[in-house]
């Protein structure tokens, strides 16, 4: 949906002079069902209750075509639609001005799954327990909190994305927004950032990638046994925190960057720069690799 919604922001334009117009529309779906929402400007606003609907309200900016709901009890389709035109928007989301935000508030049964799609609309869900969260947004800001679906994937360019959620698998990525990621989170995550700052906090993984270009990264984490850890930097700084009983082969690379850690020897080249350190955590039956070019690496044990 990302990708969909970045493409079609040059097919969106202003429209007619009319003022807001208040949203009250209600649809079954089944407690399982999936919903879908996009919304280029405004906000996205996520509720959840135990009643097999949907509860749409809020309202519909001025110079917006329609707010069109289709689909079934199964899948349901909540988008703002804007006139075709030329003119008007492009591909970050900015327009002249002829369309106000659309403020949407969605009551969703708190099993459904969710798929948001925004691009300077700001996106805020709680209490979502679905099998699936989707969130991409262009130059929102999007916040999640006291949710625990199945598995979630989170793309956001500019904005900031910041969770607070209880899940087995985790997908965040991110241009220049910075990510606070934190609660339950255990099994999988990659996350991943081009200048935005990385803050994660999670429990016992089996497996984590973490990469940055020009952002700092900071992780606090356990690991399980045999559980694996990659993590990547160009220019930013990489601090890792983890349990004192953890178990991994450790290696670090580092071009000019500087390496701490509480275990091991750091073994600097004798001619020209560069640095590596390989160590045992523990029993060393989980695997850490983690390398930098000209950011500095901290390990520390708490």
């Amino acid at each position: 949906m990302f990708i969909r919604t970045c493409s079609a922001i040059a097919l969106l334009a202003a429209a007619p002079a009319f003022a807001a117009t208040p949203i009250n529309e209600t649809r079954p779906l089944a407690p399982d069902g999936t919903v879908s929402v996009e919304n280029v400007k405004g906000s996205i606003v996520v509720r959840t209750w135990t009643n097999p609907q949907v509860k749409i309200t809020g309202t519909l900016g001025k110079g917006v075509d329609k707010l069109d709901i289709s689909g079934d009890t199964r899948s349901l389709d909540i988008e703002v639609k804007y006139p075709n035109s030329r003119g008007g928007w492009n591909l970050w989301g900015r327009d002249d001005s002829r369309t106000e935000p659309t403020n949407l508030e969605i009551t969703i049964p708190v099993r459904a799954s969710l798929d948001v799609g925004a691009v300077s609309a700001n996106v805020d869900i709680q209490q979502m327990a679905g099998r699936k969260l989707d969130v991409s947004s262009v130059s929102g800001n999007v916040v999640v909190t006291a949710s625990s679906p199945g598995q979630a994937s989170f793309e956001n360019v500019s904005g900031d994305t910041t969770l607070r959620i209880t899940t087995n698998k985790l997908d965040v990525q991110a241009v220049s927004g910075d990510l606070h990621v934190s609660g339950g989170i255990g099994g999988e995550v990659d996350i991943e950032t081009v200048s935005g700052n990385i803050d994660l906090g999670a429990k016992a993984l089996d497996r984590l990638e973490i990469n940055s270009v020009s952002g700092d990264a900071k992780a606090s984490f356990g690991l399980r046994q045999g559980g694996t850890v990659k993590g990547e930097t160009l220019s930013g700084e990489l601090e890792l925190n983890i349990p004192k009983n953890t178990g991994a082969k450790l290696h670090v690379e580092t071009f000019s960057g500087d390496i701490n850690s509480p275990v091991g020897r750091v073994d600097r080249e004798e001619h020209g720069p560069g640095a590596k350190l390989d160590a045992t955590l523990g029993d060393g039956r989980g695997r850490m690799d983690l390398e930098s070019f000209s950011g500095d690496v901290k390990i520390n044990l708490q």
